[in-house]
C-alpha cells in the first residue's frame, strides 16, 4: 500500500525541538502507512530525523535554495501571471499588508498586556523586539490600528492565493503531499506553504507550540483544518482571541514535558550531584536564566544568591546551580567571576537536552526564574517554585518592566493559581527561600492548581497523541483523495 505523504513545516528553533527532540518523532517513525517530510532552518536537523533511523522519514531545508529555484514565471500561466500581478501589488502598497503589520494590528486590537508593554519601549528595544517576532513599532497599526474590519482586509491580502513562491509549488509539485503539517502557525516563514497548500485544496493540521504564542504572535495563518494545543488555558484562548470552533481544537499535553512521567530518564540524586561536581550530602537551589535579551538584571540576582549562600543565610550544605538559557551566546561575559565550585555552579547552555533539565529540575531543592516556562517545568514536577518580579540592581525603571513580565495574559492564571511565588526585592526573595527551604510542601495545593489548568493531560503521552492525531489526520485527507 503507498504511503500518505505528509510535508511536516518547523519554521523556528523551537518548534524543531519540540518535535525532533521529544516522541513525537519516535511515534511517527512507528507509523509505516506515512512518509513524513520535515522542514526547517538548521540543517543539524537531518541528522535528529536519522536518528530513528526510519526510511518513511526526510529532512528539506525549509528555506529558498542557494541557487535560487525557478523564476517568478515558472509554472502554470494562471498562477505565474497572478504571482507576477502580486508582486507589483505588494510594491505599489510599500508592505502595509505585510506580517508585522498584521501582528501588531491584531495585539493591539485585543490589547494584550505584553503588546502594551512593549510598544513603550526605546526604539532600539522595540527593534531587537521585532527580530524575535514581537512587532511592537506603533507605525505598523497606520491607519486605524484597532480597526477590526481593516485588520481582516489586510490578512485576507497578506494570506492570498494569488501569492506565490516558484520553488516552494516546485518543492510541493515535486513531494506531492496529503497533508500539510505546521508547528507555529504564526510565522512569516510559513506564508508560502500556506498559500500553496490552500491553492491545491490541501488540509492544513496547525500545532500551536507554546503557551504564550495565542496571546503574543498576532493572528493564526487561514486554512487550517484542525489545530492541537498543549493546554485547555489554549484552547479556550483561541476560541476567545482567535475565533476558532473549540470543537476544531484537540488538547494534547505538552510533548516536551512527556519525559517528566518517564522514570527511565532520571539518575539516581547522587549521580546528578557528582555530575555537577557537587557533594553528595548538599542541597542546591536552581536558578533558570534567560537570554541577555530578557534577562540582563539576572546576573546582579545570582550574585546576591551567591554572597548570601555564602554567608550562611540559608543554612550549611547549600549551592546555587545557575543553568544558562540553551540560546545565549553571551553567558561567559555575563557571568564571569561568578562560578565558584561548590558555592556557585555555573552550567553552560546546552540546546535540547531535555532530560538534563529534567534531572536538574527534579533534585532542585527551588527554582528561580524571571518567568518564562522553565517555571511550568518546575511546577509540573512539583519543586518549589520563585518568580522574580523585580531587576536586581538595575533602575528603577527596569524594575517595572521585570515586574510586568507576570501581568502578560498567558502568565496571569499562573499567577492566579498560587503555583509560584512572587518576589518582588532582596529581602522578598531571601525570606522565601527560606520558607521553602525550610518546608517544601508550602504552597503544594496552588502548583498542584497550576498544573490541573496548564499541563493537563499531563500524562506522558502527549507526543504519542500529537502523531495518532496527525495520522488520524494523513489518513483522512488520503482517503478522501482516494475517493
Amino acid at each position: 500500500m503507498a504511503r500518505i505523504r505528509v510535508l511536516f513545516l518547523l519554521p523556528n528553533a523551537m518548534a524543531a525541538r519540540n518535535v525532533l527532540e521529544t516522541r513525537i518523532l519516535d511515534h511517527l517513525a512507528a507509523a509505516p502507512d506515512l512518509e513524513v517530510r520535515f522542514l526547517s532552518h538548521d540543517p543539524a536537523d537531518a541528522a535528529r530525523v536519522a536518528r530513528v533511523r526510519a526510511a518513511h522519514l526526510s529532512w528539506e531545508a525549509i528555506q529558498r535554495p542557494e541557487a535560487g529555484g525557478p523564476g517568478l514565471a515558472s509554472g502554470p500561466p494562471l498562477v505565474a501571471a497572478r504571482r507576477l500581478a502580486h508582486r507589483v501589488f505588494q510594491r505599489l502598497t510599500g508592505g502595509v499588508a505585510g506580517f508585522g503589520n498584521l501582528v501588531y494590528r491584531f495585539n493591539e486590537i485585543h490589547q494584550f498586556a505584553g503588546h502594551n508593554q512593549k510598544k513603550a519601549l526605546p526604539p532600539e528595544r522595540r527593534a531587537r523586539e521585532a527580530l524575535a517576532g514581537n512587532f511592537c513599532e506603533p507605525a505598523l497599526g497606520r491607519p486605524w490600528p484597532r480597526s477590526r474590519a481593516l485588520l481582516r482586509l489586510l490578512h485576507a491580502v497578506h494570506h492570498t492565493t494569488w501569492y506565490s513562491e516558484p520553488w516552494v509549488e516546485e518543492r510541493i509539485d515535486r513531494f506531492r503531499p496529503r497533508l500539510l503539517v505546521i508547528h507555529h502557525l504564526q510565522n512569516q516563514p510559513i506564508r508560502p506553504y500556506v498559500s500553496a497548500a490552500r491553492r491545491r485544496g490541501l488540509p492544513i493540521l496547525g500545532i500551536v507550540g507554546s503557551w504564550d504564542q495565542p496571546t503574543t504572535k498576532g493572528p493564526l495563518c487561514p486554512g487550517l483544518t484542525r489545530v492541537l494545543v498543549q493546554s485547555r488555558q489554549m484552547r479556550q484562548d483561541l476560541a476567545r482571541f482567535h475565533g476558532l470552533d473549540p470543537a476544531r481544537v484537540e488538547v494534547t499535553g505538552w510533548p516536551q514535558m512527556d519525559g517528566y512521567r518517564r522514570p527511565e530518564i532520571f539518575q539516581e540524586r547522587g549521580a546528578v550531584l557528582a555530575g555537577l561536581g557537587l557533594p553528595a550530602d548538599h542541597r542546591f537551589v536552581l536558578f533558570g536564566l534567560n537570554g541577555a535579551r530578557l534577562g540582563p538584571h539576572e546576573p546582579s540576582l545570582a550574585a546576591h544568591l551567591a554572597r548570601r549562600i555564602g554567608e550562611g543565610a540559608f543554612g550549611p550544605k547549600l549551592s546555587l546551580l545557575v543553568r544558562c538559557h540553551p540560546n545565549d551566546g553571551q553567558w561567559q561575559n555575563r557571568l564571569a567571576g561568578l562560578h565558584d565550585p561548590p558555592r556557585v555552579v555555573v552550567t553552560p547552555p546546552e540546546p535540547g537536552r531535555l532530560e538534563v533539565l529534567a534531572n536538574l529540575l527534579r533534585q532542585a531543592a527551588v527554582v528561580l526564574a524571571t518567568s518564562g516556562s522553565i517555571l511550568l517545568d518546575a511546577i509540573a514536577l512539583d519543586a518549589p517554585t520563585v518568580g522574580l518580579a523585580f531587576a536586581g540592581d538595575l533602575p528603577s525603571t527596569a524594575q517595572r518592566m521585570v515586574e510586568r513580565y507576570y501581568e502578560m495574559d498567558h502568565y496571569l492564571p499562573v499567577v492566579a493559581s498560587g503555583g509560584a511565588r512572587l518576589v518582588k526585592s532582596y529581602p522578598e526573595l531571601d525570606q522565601a527561600l527560606r520558607a521553602y527551604l525550610d518546608d517544601p510542601a508550602r504552597d503544594a495545593p496552588g502548583r498542584a492548581r497550576c498544573r490541573d489548568e496548564q499541563l493537563e493531560p499531563f500524562d506522558g503521552r502527549a507526543g504519542e497523541r500529537v502523531a495518532r492525531l496527525i495520522q488520524d489526520q494523513a489518513r483522512r485527507a488520503g482517503e478522501a483523495a482516494n475517493a
